[in-house]
């Protein structure tokens, strides 16, 4: 007789081979069976106090396979992974699932359906559970389709061998493609047998794309452009992390000036040869720049200044992860080649130096009593190690973190596209579980504003439950500080309820041997106190920092683009 194995072991353990070890989400009655082969199959149950912190959570967990860290160290996670049920589970993780398609995170949506018979037989007279109960059941998969790059719904399938290639291949799609996917198994499919020869051939991963002669030919014609070029820029955008641009982005830094947008903070070392630093805006050498280069583009409105800090077509090229734009026309060949190829024209003859804009030096005002966005986010600096892993959400931490300074091979996870509120603490959870699935080093470490905290709150007890290693600033402003400045400075809808967040580690039930360190700081004096201390250094349990600042502070530099950004948002009303 021939060996087989259950659909639902075989799905994990395809996951496994992608270095995903653990599986978030919420139990959901369509799948139950399925979770029985989790440990068979060598991952992990992370039982998630929402299917929303789960989604973001995959996402996190995801996003630890970008860091430099990851690929010098270790291998890390090619995706992230969650299990929801049908309908109404998956319906409250859509939020995260589109965030990823919209910063291209690899993420695998697993969600357990009704039987294949209540699939053919479904209608509003006898409407199913977590239907609309007029009898549609694919509205839910036509939903996911908008946000995922490829589907594999198991009940389409006549033979069980068919559906489970079409998952082999819809798993390397969300790998090659760097997007999410969506994969449906209804619940009688779950234990049905495989044969275990297919699960004995590998996946597929090899990148697509041409190779040659035109790479060769991009590469040339690029660095022509550079060496002639009066003031050469490179700028650094978000999805160079998922793209994989690292290391390349990194060489072309010792060699041309560079820059990065806001959603790539931590992507190139701040002590590179001819590091700029992170834009704001355009600066008088983005203005005087003739040939501008963009890894990993996100270009998105608040990533660049409205839009304000992106070049002419004609002077940009940008590096994509299977395409390379020059002058408005798109060669499909991948980016990453193309700029190894670049980097090896241009070491020959290297281009000549050109003189960079002073650096401001980031100001010590510790003398301070009070906390100030300025001075918090430069003091921060000293906080971080090479390999840590550093969280900004968003809102004031997205824009003050641009003042921070950050070591070598330090990851930053900042969305500048999706800015979903309460996003980054259940990925901070998965980025800090996949770093102890894998042995990835460093530490994670979020910096949270108190609206954001208040949205995924959950998330604290899954990392409790866990037992695992987070830093915590809470940037406790009273509110969403963020919209006060686009509009209702002192509106009651800007307000959050005020709560003792020292305490919550207690309230989600912290046990006795797992550490905790909690505490408020109200001066600058406290805070200078605190990174003094060897606590605060070691990454190990959790730490939550209560950091009380006004309600109305911002960062100086940010101020005038908020008050552009309300003014705009009134016009259009």
């Amino acid at each position: 007789m021939a060996k087989t194995v259950p659909v639902a072991k075989y799905l994990f353990q395809r996951l496994r081979e992608l270095n995903c070890h653990s599986v978030h989400g919420v139990p959901g009655d369509f799948f139950l069976r399925a979770l029985d082969h989790i440990r068979p199959a060598g991952l992990n149950w992370i039982g998630n106090a929402n299917e929303l912190c789960a989604g973001y959570a995959a996402d996190g967990y995801a996003r630890a396979g970008h860091s430099i860290a990851a690929r010098q160290f270790g291998s890390g996670p090619k995706v992230g992974a969650l299990f929801t049920t049908y309908g109404v589970g998956e319906l409250s993780a859509i939020n995260a699932v589109a965030g990823s398609y919209a910063e291209s995170i690899p993420v695998v949506h697993l969600v357990g359906t009704p039987s294949q018979k209540t699939w053919q037989a479904s209608s509003a007279a006898r409407p199913v559970h977590h239907t609309l109960g007029d009898g549609r059941m694919d509205v839910y998969t036509e939903m996911a389709e908008r946000i995922t790059c490829a589907q594999t719904k198991f009940h389409k399938y006549r033979r069980v061998e068919d559906a489970v290639q079409a998952y082999d291949e819809t798993l390397q799609e969300c790998v090659s493609r760097s997007k999410p996917v969506y994969v449906s198994i209804p619940v009688d499919m779950l234990e049905a047998p495989v044969p275990l020869e297919l699960l004995a051939k590998p996946l597929q991963l090899t990148a697509k794309g041409e190779t040659g002669s035109v790479e060769d030919d991009l590469a040339r014609n690029i660095a022509e452009r550079i060496r002639t070029a009066r003031a050469p820029l490179l700028i650094v955008d978000g999805l160079s992390y998922p793209y994989d641009l690292l290391a390349e982005v990194n060489a072309l830094a010792d060699m041309i000036p560079t820059a990065c947008f806001g959603s790539a903070m931590g992507a190139v070392d701040s002590g590179a040869k001819h590091w700029l630093g992170t834009l704001s805006g355009p600066t008088e050498y983005f203005d005087s720049a003739d040939v501008v280069l963009i890894a990993g583009p996100m270009l998105s409105d608040t990533n660049t200044a409205a839009w304000t800090a992106i070049p002419p077509t004609e002077d940009r090229v940008l590096f994509n992860l299977a395409s390379v734009e020059m002058a408005g026309i798109v060669h499909q060949v991948p980016g990453k080649t193309v700029l190894q190829r670049l980097l090896r024209e241009l070491s020959s003859n290297l281009p000549t130096a050109v003189p960079l804009p002073a650096r401001q030096p980031i100001k010590n005002l510790s003398v301070h009593t009070e906390i100030t966005q300025d001075v918090f986010w430069s003091t921060m600096s000293s906080l971080l190690k090479p390999d840590d892993t550093v969280l900004l959400a968003n809102g004031t931490p997205l824009i003050g973190g641009r003042d921070t300074e950050f070591p070598l091979r330090t990851q930053v996870v900042a969305s500048s596209i999706w800015c979903s509120i309460g996003q980054m603490l259940p990925a901070a959870q998965g980025i800090s579980l996949a770093k102890r699935d894998l042995g990835l080093p460093g530490r994670t470490i979020l910096f949270e504003g108190d609206g954001s905290f208040q949205v995924t709150c959950q998330a604290l007890s899954d990392i409790i439950r866990c037992k695992l290693d987070v830093t915590i600033f809470i940037v406790n402003n009273a509110g969403y500080t963020y919209e006060r400045w686009l509009n209702g400075m002192q509106a009651e809808y800007n307000d959050v309820p005020a709560w003792r967040y020292t305490e919550v580690a207690k309230v989600f039930g912290a046990p006795s041997d797992y550490p905790v360190l909690a505490v408020t700081v109200r001066t600058m004096t406290e805070l200078v106190n605190l990174l003094a201390q060897e606590s605060i250094h070691d990454g190990k349990g959790l730490k939550i920092v209560d950091v009380v600042m006004d309600a109305e502070d911002v960062p100086e530099k940010a101020k005038a683009g908020l008050r552009r950004a309300g003014e705009a948002l009134r016009t259009l009303m």
